[in-house]
């Protein structure tokens, strides 16, 4: 509440523009103002000595992250590929029988370079647009993520790291600010995901047909 103070100044309006009790008022204005606690534009932030030991953390997860997408990713990369080399050798497909480790290098090298090449999109969309992720969040979303994947790899289940990933970050996000993830985005993620099943399978079974369609000229 703004309260105006009588004049006691001899001068009964020293300035043109605002009398004293115009002058008052803004004062008090300016003080209110500044007495008012400054809006935190980031208090989804993790404190500095929790983002320390986070930061320390994530670095154990992403690891362990890494390692899951190891025996999934690179799996499901190179597994027509290793049924091609092992019908050709052996001339049949036996899970008993050993994987060439050059091979998985192959995979491994594979994986890496997309990701340096195209890694840094997906990184943006999941890491900054998707919902705003703090060391601490990021450390609960890697193990939730990682051991979602580690677990199917063990049981022999080709699952999508991807969708595991997103996952994880849309709940943990739901979870500290139902406005703080962007459902816009989401919606057009899962709408991709809808729309790979076709298109890949459209495009695979075109090129069968035409590899077929040349064997046989």
């Amino acid at each position: 509440m703004l309260m105006t103070v009588p004049n006691m100044h001899p001068h009964p309006h020293p300035h043109p523009h605002h009398p004293p009790h115009k002058r008052l008022s803004l004062v008090m204005i300016e003080e209110a103002a500044l007495a008012v606690p400054p809006c935190k534009e980031n208090q989804d932030d993790d404190k500095p000595e929790t983002a320390k030991l986070f930061s320390f953390l994530q670095v154990l997860t992403a690891v362990f992250g890494s390692f899951a997408h190891g025996g999934n990713d690179v799996s499901n990369a190179i597994g027509p590929l290793i049924a091609l080399w092992m019908i050709y050798f052996d001339g049949n497909v036996l899970q008993n029988s050993e994987t060439p480790i050059y091979i998985l290098l192959y995979g491994g090298v594979g994986i890496s370079l997309g990701l340096w090449i195209w890694g840094r999109r997906v990184i943006q969309t999941l890491g900054e647009d998707l919902t705003k992720v703090t060391p601490s969040n990021g450390f609960t979303i890697e193990i939730g993520a990682a051991s979602t994947v580690l677990l199917a790899s063990k049981v022999g289940i080709p699952i999508s790291t991807t969708h595991c990933k997103v996952g994880s970050i849309v709940f943990v996000g739901w979870v500290r600010s139902r406005k703080g993830v962007d459902w816009g985005l989401f919606r057009n993620i899962i709408l991709a995901w809808l729309l790979t099943l076709p298109v890949t399978g459209g495009l695979t079974a075109a090129i069968t047909s035409i590899l077929f369609a040349a064997c046989n000229l």
